[in-house]
């Protein structure tokens, strides 16, 4: 029951936050004004959504980015009919608003729930130790000092030979 509530839960939250910004903003860039009690309907149509995204998941159809549009696409399509009337019949939405703001909504808003979800809930997998011990590398570059500077590695030791520098004709 556990493994059913909290993924409910955390998609109820995320869908009705992410809902209730397009709602707020979408209706008031197209319409000069939002519908009345915006609150509530935002809970009821989210609630709808994330009742939805919670069975497929206990189905094994989860909403992730990695598989929304390969092994999981009639799950996404069953996802854009949803999101499509939840806008028109619950947020009010113009039809074709409703299609637009609906479905970009659904493609951002479903896979980052769902990995909300399986960050909270899913354990990671045990890493493994490194294969190899771990060997310190050399630098790439030397050092920028002088090449006859103290600490080089080409300064010549103390008390060796120095060559002669060509003395200027006068």
């Amino acid at each position: 029951m556990a493994m059913l509530v909290w993924p409910f839960l955390i998609y109820w939250l995320v869908l009705f936050v992410a809902c209730f910004v397009v709602v707020e903003i979408g209706q008031d860039q197209l319409y000069d004004e939002v519908t009345p009690r915006a609150g509530l309907k935002v809970a009821a149509g989210s609630l709808v959504i994330a009742v939805l995204m919670t069975a497929l998941r206990a189905k094994g159809f989860a909403a992730s980015f990695d598989s929304m549009f390969t092994s999981n696409i009639a799950s996404t399509l069953l996802q854009g009919v949803v999101w499509f009337v939840v806008f028109t019949l619950i947020f009010q939405f113009h039809p074709w608003h409703a299609l637009g703001l609906g479905v970009v909504t659904m493609l951002l808003v479903s896979g980052l729930a769902t990995m909300g979800v399986d960050s909270i809930l899913l354990r990671p997998a045990p890493t493994s130790a490194a294969a190899r011990p771990f060997v310190p590398s050399e630098p790439v570059r030397q050092s920028l000092a002088p090449a006859g500077g103290a600490g080089h590695p080409l300064a010549p030791a103390a008390g060796a030979a120095q060559p002669k520098r060509a003395e200027k004709a006068k």
